[in-house]
């Protein structure tokens, strides 16, 4: 994958938004894990849907306010290693990405020095991993098939935390995150940069995964063919905590309610989506209400699929 890789403000080391150590059992399982994870039907499955959702949300911002995602200064943050969609908004728009993890194109010792440096152990054996396993190679095969394209575009990423970002004032025409702000422990402090960096009359569009959604233990089975193994909502029941797999990533706690009460106070006027959890979904949710558990959670919250954030900065918030 071509990609211009700027290390900016990577400073000391940078905590990824995974959480911490797992162990060498725990890493080991992991790794198993991320090759069942990343088969190659599912990868070319992933890379559709991706290119559909960032399509859907060309869509959106267009509707609603007449805003073509075309020739503009677009920020996403946190594209993950496969830079998907970056890669997608990378062939009408000038974008940059940022994330806490570093991101290395191909096997440059000199780039997993730097990895280990500002992600540490964990981070750089996983992705030396899973580069070893043609993973990454079957990602950059598929985005060039799907978009049609003889080469991937040059991208340009800064490692970077999004609560503390180093780009000036009025930086961007657009500002995306998918499934990043949840796993931050004070999302507050990336919402007050990302209205900072927004241009008056730019639009934000974030994507959160709720906690009390049905996935939101993110055992990491509940990604791959064991998922029936992952009984309903057992981060949220006591009596089965102990028997989820350790996630990869941090998710913070924080209930529909507050995060609608946090986008309101620092974007007046956002809008909100909220989709839904299946038909099997809502049984279960039912059932377990009906057997006293899990009373303290509605039905929309442990229904809860993707939550999404839409505001355009008006000229007063300049």
């Amino acid at each position: 994958m071509n990609m211009l890789v700027k290390a900016r403000n990577a400073g000391p080391l940078m905590k990824s938004y995974s959480s911490g150590s797992l162990g060498f059992v725990g890493f080991l399982r992991e790794t198993t894990s991320l090759y069942r994870l990343h088969s190659k039907d599912d990868i070319s499955d992933r890379v559709r849907m991706r290119i559909e959702d960032a399509r859907r949300v060309e869509d959106r911002v267009r509707e609603r306010f007449g805003l073509e995602l075309r020739d503009l200064d677009l920020l996403e943050i946190g594209p993950g290693q496969f830079l998907m969609q970056l890669t997608y908004f990378a062939l009408r728009n000038r974008v940059v990405g940022v994330d806490r993890d570093m991101i290395v194109s191909g096997f440059k010792p000199f780039g997993y020095t730097a990895m280990l440096g500002t992600n540490g152990a964990r981070r750089t054996l996983k992705t030396i991993g899973r580069k070893l396993m043609g993973i990454d190679r079957r990602y950059a095969s598929e985005l060039l098939g799907q978009l049609k394209l003889e080469r991937l575009p040059e991208l340009t990423l800064y490692p970077m935390d999004v609560c503390e970002m180093s780009f000036a004032r009025d930086s961007f025409d657009f500002v995306y995150s998918r499934s990043v702000l949840h796993s931050l422990p004070h999302p507050a402090n990336a919402l007050d940069e990302i209205t900072r960096v927004l241009r008056p009359g730019g639009v934000a569009y974030i994507s959160i995964h709720p906690f009390t959604s049905q996935t939101g233990c993110l055992d990491p089975r509940i990604y791959t063919d064991q998922r029936h193994e992952v009984q309903g909502w057992p981060h949220l029941r006591p009596h089965l905590q102990g028997a989820i797999e350790k996630p990869n990533v941090y998710l913070n706690k924080l209930r529909l309610s507050d995060w609608q009460r946090l986008f309101a106070s620092k974007m007046p006027g956002v809008e909100f989506t909220l989709s839904r959890a299946d038909d099997s979904a809502l049984e279960a949710a039912k059932n377990l209400h009906r057997q006293g558990e899990l009373l303290e959670y509605s039905l929309e919250e442990l229904l809860a699929g993707e939550f999404v954030a839409l505001w355009k900065k008006s000229a007063d918030n300049s």
